[in-house]
């Protein structure tokens, strides 16, 4: 089978580029993690000339090529690994499938837009934003004035109403 052209597989590269690493980014993968693994994905996807296949099949394939590439990096650290592979890929289905993600990344920032500042100020500490990166739980838990563990119990409680929100808001 002769090569794809580098044009034209470089533009199916982009279309699909943001899809993969926030995909790889549900399944847990940190952001530097997600820009690796996200390669590799397309290094098996020129391999297997997925470029040339429908657009579902293709997507279909990057999706399951993501999620092989994600397990294969966490093999020997996480043996919980598949099942929470198994849960990303029933969400993304789901619920980004159709728009990359786009649509409960809203509701996500949305949600996070309503909380109260403590709260919000812990999510942004803890998880970064796009114009902070994460914090040391130790140091978000200082400014905040809270021992580690006071965070980490703020933190779960906001998780809990962010999921509720966000569930409300697909509805």
């Amino acid at each position: 089978m002769p090569a794809p052209a580098v044009g034209d597989f470089a533009a199916w590269v982009d279309r699909h580029l943001r899809s993969v690493w926030r995909h790889l980014r549900m399944h847990g993968a940190l952001p530097d993690a997600a820009d690796d693994l996200t390669q590799e994905v397309f290094v098996v996807a020129w391999q297997k000339a997925a470029h040339e296949r429908a657009p579902a099949a293709a997507a279909a394939f990057l999706r399951r090529t993501s999620r092989f590439v994600f397990l294969r990096h966490l093999r020997d650290r996480d043996r919980s690994a598949v099942e929470l592979a198994d849960a990303v890929d029933l969400l993304w289905t789901s619920d980004c499938e159709a728009d990359d993600g786009d649509g409960l990344l809203a509701a996500l920032r949305e949600c996070v837009a309503q909380l109260d500042g403590r709260a919000r100020r812990a999510v942004e500490l803890s998880y970064g934003t796009d114009a902070i990166s994460p914090a040391p739980r130790i140091d978000a838990a200082a400014e905040l004035g809270l021992q580690p563990n006071g965070l980490k119990t703020l933190l779960q409680r906001v998780r809990q109403q962010l999921r509720a929100c966000v569930e409300r808001r697909q509805r």
